[in-house]
């Protein structure tokens, strides 16, 4: 189920012109408690009620808190009493006057701006006001019913007719349609947008040439409708027709829905009328360019020219930055005949790597597939020769095409007989391509797309010919580099073996060998060193360079460190930290690797350095991961796919950037991008492109709106910045439910996370597509625990709102005149929305009903949360649900009722529980891991920080639910004087009980930041305790390869000098006792 958008900001709005210049002064200047005063006395002189209006949407922005709902009250009055208000500008008035509310727009605005259009229908400025107001709210509801009167009485204009038809299009997806209605709107927008496509087509001419009328948005938008809402036999049936083929579309000059058919068919594996669209787009294309090639090659001028080219070139020696070439050059360009923009497409899409790679499976899945692929592969041939012929191959041209006849080759000696040298032949079509792109940031990824399907000797020859070719290179950039792919596809291959490894045999109990990986680490290692000596190689190759082979080499053998640490293995305790069963060296020798050579060599991809990032955030630096973080420079959409990898968790383990920056909290550029974009940038650009004409983007903007609207990045950055601001205040100021961008979230809405883990994973190495549970992929391993999941994120918000409940204040300056009855009242919504928040937490976390017998399903549910969550929220989740279960078993049946024996032990039996796993959760977070020497204990604590992040989030849910059940029943105690005073005195033992545990826990904590800060007290002899973890011979009797821990001990110390490495030491001791100022400056109480 998808979240319902939040509603946009207020659209700017303006007092008409024959309002006195002094009232138009006041409002503009938003003054609006003089504004509504005279608006009062305009509307008792003139009676207009224009200025009731005015008056109302002036008092409605005022500081009043009772004067706020003007607005709604007006509006619900005129709904409830049918009004039908006739002044477009009073309707926005009024509108801007329940900005500031969360109302119903599509019952209550949206409705009197229908009744408006439906009483002055020919009235076309107004009902387009009305249309516009609607699209800006996400009202489709209204806005269809009103784009159909549009389209009815303006029938001769062309846009009404298709703002219909989007409106019908996307009321038929919104939550506001009926589930018995979706049908109907559907066939309507199919129905409307068929006839005006057979309109316009026939008022054309029957050549394809003439179609060019048809707006290409327009198309898009009728074939998105097509494929949203038919089948596809029928839409199969439809692209064959040849006014609605892809070659029609791109005949038109129209290429977003030539090749959104064009991936139509791919989809539905139509493998034969891919391959012959192919056919004809790449021979139109040959055609093009001989037609080109022979105008210019008889061209007097070009001949001329060409031959003084070829007497230069044959001079001893031949001449350099000759101007004839240049000449000649511009002699081409004048000679080529000019060129239609449908020639321009269609040399394009013979170009396209969608479009070839599309044939290409087409060629496969023919039945004479070998004879297929062979004809495929020669016409290739035939469009790079006439693009060359043509002179207008561009590299990305030639790149496209090198691709594709890699892969052709490849098939085609796949599909040949056993013959000895086929596996010979594959190899070195592979080896070449690798070879001659070296240099290109994208040769990894292309390269393994064909590696991962080589057998067996054919991947052992292809790994002996690219050492033999590295060890052979003159070129120092080039053998690193080569180098850098060669341990890549090492790297792919030790990490998805099977029960064997293909590379050293050895037998395997993990999907990783071990054996190999050791093996890559120290050819790395290396590598590495030789690299970082060789200064030219640093100061005057490398920053010109598109790759940087030192940096790809170092984050190759560091992955491959981490992994040989036990970071992520198997024996991992669900849901802890990946740091807390790891080898600490192995793990801090990975560290201190990837910064050295980030400090040495500047980086060309971005994951190097957010790998630094997220291990110094396992380790706790927090500054040093802000300090790298920084310099991606992520803004705005970047934030959506990338700020997860920085921010999740961050609250729990360093409160200082929360509470202690001037420059506003971590979380302040996420909150102000997702508001900016879902409440102002997308409804203005929904309106920009309807003024325009450019149905199809409003499909696309409203689609990336519901999925901003329904990121885990979104929900997550509100957590954490709320879990910040509690470190310092221990309440939040604004609750949820006063802000727009959650407060509309429930349990039935699926979340989603978009982080782009592909910005960091080894290219064929990692699959960062994964489930929650994978602990094997890279993400999963650096991530400071579980990746997130809705089930993590609505817990969350579950949370928030209950505490929420149990810390609001009433504000001093309120006072009621019936105390009793708003005593009431309170306690009825605290038990109703304690019960809610039980209720939904209870089926999030898969707890069974007492009642009931516990089923196979409820436990791999459970099993499935524990997996998305650290110990330490596992913890947290199930004390908030006791929590939330003890506040409304004690309202409902303790103070809005009388209590019974039964009732009372039922409270016991659930505060006996939290307190339990209060118990469980503070041992929890005192524990240290087994494999931490004790001189370890300091690092320990750094990365354990989350663990006592959240229990000081569960220490305050516990003190506000104690606070406010005292306040609770001591106000019950006070307004029912018949009441016995002895009544609720059963409740303060069990109260002090949990207060008497929070104060003991907090104890806890509080000791343990005394200790961190001792721990850092000697700079210098911080500084030796951590060249000693790193450098020095660390191994225990426990250790299964000492050898392998003295030989990379030895290798780190010949690579990294020990003065650089002493100044990393230096850094990470101060980013720690940046971090132990944050934590000193949290509020206990």
């Amino acid at each position: 189920m998808k979240p319902r958008l939040p509603r946009p900001s207020p659209r700017p709005v303006n007092l008409k012109q024959s309002v006195p210049i002094s009232l138009q002064t006041i409002f503009g200047e938003e003054q609006w408690t003089n504004a509504a005063n005279l608006a009062r006395q305009r509307y008792r002189s003139t009676k207009d009620p224009y200025y009731l209006a005015v008056e109302v949407a002036a008092k409605s922005q005022s500081d009043n808190v009772a004067d706020r709902s003007a607005g709604k009250v007006a509006v619900e009055n005129m709904v409830k009493e049918n009004t039908t208000l006739l002044d477009v500008d009073a309707l926005d008035l009024y509108e801007f006057a329940c900005s500031r509310l969360d109302i119903k727009y599509p019952e209550t605005v949206g409705l009197l701006r229908l009744r408006l259009v439906k009483a002055l229908p020919k009235d076309q400025k107004s009902c387009t006001r009305c249309f516009d107001a609607c699209v800006w709210n996400a009202d489709w509801k209204n806005a269809q019913q009103i784009a159909a009167s549009l389209n009815k009485n303006f029938v001769n204009e062309p846009k009404f007719l298709f703002r219909y038809i989007l409106a019908t299009h996307q009321y038929s997806l919104s939550e506001d349609c009926p589930e018995g209605s979706r049908k109907i709107f559907a066939s309507l927008a199919k129905a409307q947008a068929d006839k005006a496509f057979d309109l316009r087509v026939a008022t054309a001419d029957k050549d394809h040439q003439e179609r060019a009328a048809l707006n290409e948005s327009e198309v898009w938008l009728w074939i998105d409708i097509r494929i949203t809402h038919c089948g596809s036999k029928e839409n199969l049936e439809l692209f064959k027709r040849p006014e609605c083929s892809p070659l029609a579309f791109l005949e038109a000059g129209q290429h977003e829905p030539y090749w959104r058919v064009i991936d139509y068919l791919v989809q539905h594996c139509m493998w034969d009328d891919v391959l012959q669209i192919g056919k004809d787009i790449l021979e139109r294309a040959i055609r093009i360019c001989h037609s080109e090639a022979l105008a210019i090659e008889e061209d007097e001028n070009v001949m001329n020219l060409r031959k003084r080219v070829d007497t230069e070139a044959n001079q001893s020696p031949p001449v350099e930055d000759s101007s004839v070439k240049k000449d000649l050059l511009q002699a081409t360009e004048k000679a080529r005949p000019p060129r239609s923009p449908k020639d321009y497409l269609f040399i394009a899409a013979s170009c396209e790597y969608g479009l070839l790679t599309a044939m290409f499976n087409a060629a496969k899945a023919q039945q004479d597939s070998k004879r297929a692929i062979k004809q495929f592969g020669n016409l290739i041939d035939k469009v790079v020769k006439a693009l060359k012929r043509a002179q207008c191959m561009k590299p990305i041209f030639q790149k496209t095409h090198n691709i594709m006849a890699l892969a052709v080759a490849c098939a085609r000696h796949s599909l040949d007989g056993p013959e000895p040298d086929r596996h010979t032949t594959r190899v070195v079509n592979v080896l070449n391509y690798i070879i001659e792109h070296y240099d290109s940031p994208q040769c990894p990824v292309e390269a393994m797309v064909f590696i991962k399907d080589l057998s067996r000797p054919e991947l052992m020859l292809l790994l002996t010919s690219l050492r033999t070719t590295c060890i052979m290179c003159a070129d120092a950039f080039q053998r690193l580099v080569l180098t850098s792919l060669f341990l890549k596809i090492r790297y792919s291959v030790a990490t998805s073996c099977g029960p064997v490894c293909w590379l050293c045999n050895a037998e395997l109990d993990d999907d990783d060998c071990i054996s190999c990986l050791k093996s890559i680490s120290t050819n790395a290692l290396d590598a590495c060193k030789f690299g970082l000596e060789d200064q030219n190689l640093r100061h005057n190759i490398l920053p010109s360079q598109n790759v940087n082979p030192l940096s790809d080499i170092a984050v190759i053998g560091a992955i491959c460190l981490l992994r040989l640490a036990g970071l992520g293995s198997l024996n991992t305790p669900k849901g802890t930290s990946s740091l807390y069963h790891t080898d600490i060296q192995l793990f801090l020798q990975a560290v201190l690797w990837l910064d050295s050579c980030i400090n040495a060599s500047p980086t060309r991809n971005n994951a190097h350095g957010i790998i630094l990032a997220k291990l110094y955030i396992l380790m706790g630096c927090v500054s040093r991961a802000k300090a790298i973080w920084d310099g991606f420079d992520v803004k705005n959409a970047l934030l959506d796919s990338l700020g997860l990898l920085y921010i999740d968790r961050l609250s729990s383990i360093a409160p200082g950037p929360f509470i202690l920056s001037s420059r506003g909290n971590p979380a302040d550029p996420f909150l102000t991008h997702f508001t900016r974009a879902l409440k102002t940038t997308t409804p203005k650009r929904i309106m920009d492109s309807l003024e325009v004409g450019t149905y199809s983007s409003v499909l696309e903007m409203i689609q990336h709106a519901e999925k901003q609207a329904a990121s885990c990045s979104l929900v997550l950055t509100f957590i954490e910045e709320r879990r910040g601001l509690r470190m310092k205040a221990n309440r939040t100021e604004i609750h949820v439910e006063d802000e727009p961008l959650v407060r509309n979230l429930s349990i039935e809405h699926h979340l989603h996370d978009i982080t782009d883990y592909e910005s960091f994973t080894v290219s064929g190495g990692e699959n960062s597509k994964t489930y929650p549970g994978d602990e094997r992929s890279l993400q999963s391993i650096l991530h400071y625990g579980p990746l997130p999941t809705s089930t993590r994120a609505h817990l969350g918000l579950l949370a928030e709102r209950f505490l929420d409940l149990v810390s609001y204040v009433q504000p001093k300056e309120y006072k009621s005149s019936k105390v009793g009855q708003l005593m009431q009242f309170d306690w009825e919504y605290a038990h109703a929305t304690s019960s809610c928040l039980e209720k939904d937490m209870r089926v999030v976390l898969a707890i069974s009903d007492s009642n009931h017998a516990e089923k196979k399903a409820d436990l791999d549910r459970r099993r499935e949360v524990n997996l998305s969550l650290t110990s330490s929220e596992v913890w947290y989740h199930g004390i908030v649900h006791g929590l939330a279960n003890t506040v409304r078993a004690v309202i409902g049946s303790g103070i809005i009722k009388m209590s019974t024996n039964e009732t009372r032990d039922h409270v016991r039996l659930i505060i006996k529980e939290v307190l339990e796993a209060l118990n469980g959760q503070t041992d929890d977070f005192l524990a240290v891991p087994g494999n931490f020497h004790s001189k370890l204990y300091a690092l320990h604590g750094f990365a354990a920080l989350h663990a006592m992040g959240m229990l000081r989030e569960t220490i305050i849910a516990v003190k506000q639910t104690v606070n406010y059940l005292f306040i609770a029943s001591d106000k019950a105690r006070n307004a029912d004087k018949l009441r016995s005073s002895a009544e609720l005195a059963w409740l303060t033992p069990e109260l002090k009980k949990l207060a008497a545990a929070a104060v003991e826990s907090e104890n806890t904590i509080k000791a343990r930041i005394k200790l961190l800060k001792d721990y850092l007290g000697n700079v210098d002899g911080w500084r030796d305790r951590l060249c000693d973890w790193v450098l020095n011979d660390y191994a225990t009797v426990y250790d299964e390869d000492k050898d392998f821990k003295k030989e990379i001990c030895e290798k780190m110390k010949a690579a990294i000098p020990k003065a650089n490495v002493e100044v990393w030491a230096d850094s990470v001791g101060e980013s720690w006792r940046d971090l132990m100022k944050g934590w000193t400056a949290v509020r206990f109480e």
